[in-house]
């Protein structure tokens, strides 16, 4: 229901009905439908998590993996799997947004994804370990850019699927990290000794 009609379209007498449930049966479960979203939510992230570190895992097992190469892999993975499941990113874009409203639902809402950011810190970390180089930001920090760009995409591919194709978008999050990396004062501070 979620899906079809938006967090907003959803109600908990219309998920109930099409669950087969009494109203009252789904109130025992959960207080609101804000609960009942944060527990999808919970799923969906332990889902993506084990999703993730099966296609490191696999990434790492590899017997050649570049730095370019990993971060190229896991752009072009998450990007593939966001496009297939569109819908299901505009339905988080939609309740972060109702979320933000909300300062109690917000806090909710920050512990949860706070779980999607360690999520992609951690694939994030072993493409860099596997690759022997160092991170050139904190891993959560480097996460959370990723993610942004990521919604950001979702968003802009939502008004015209045919805008910012998937090569395009693994591309921009291939280049994140290395962008980032210039973009840093460190970065900064090493191009100066150079010069």
């Amino acid at each position: 229901m979620f899906l079809a009609r938006g967090y907003h379209g959803a109600s908990l007498e219309q998920i109930a009905d099409e669950a087969g449930f009494s109203k009252g049966v789904v109130y025992s479960q959960f207080e609101s439908k804000a609960d009942l979203f944060l527990a999808l939510l919970e799923q969906r992230i332990d889902e993506r998590k084990g999703e993730n570190a099966g296609f490191v895992d696999r990434l790492v097992a590899s017997d050649v993996l570049t730095l370019d190469q990993g971060l190229r892999a896991l752009a072009e993975h998450v990007t593939a799997r966001d496009r297939a499941d569109a819908e299901w990113g505009l339905l988080v874009i939609e309740f972060r947004v109702h979320a933000a409203r909300d300062a109690e639902l917000n806090r909710r809402y920050g512990e949860v994804h706070e779980r999607t950011v360690a999520g992609v810190a951690d694939v994030v970390t072993r493409i860099y370990d596997r690759a022997g180089e160092s991170l050139p930001l904190p891993a959560s920090e480097l996460a959370r850019l990723l993610l942004t760009v990521g919604a950001g995409a979702r968003l802009e591919q939502a008004t015209n699927s045919d805008v910012l194709p998937n090569a395009l978008v693994a591309e921009l999050l291939a280049r994140v990290p290395s962008s980032v990396t210039s973009a840093s004062p460190a970065g900064r501070a090493n191009r100066r000794r150079v010069a």
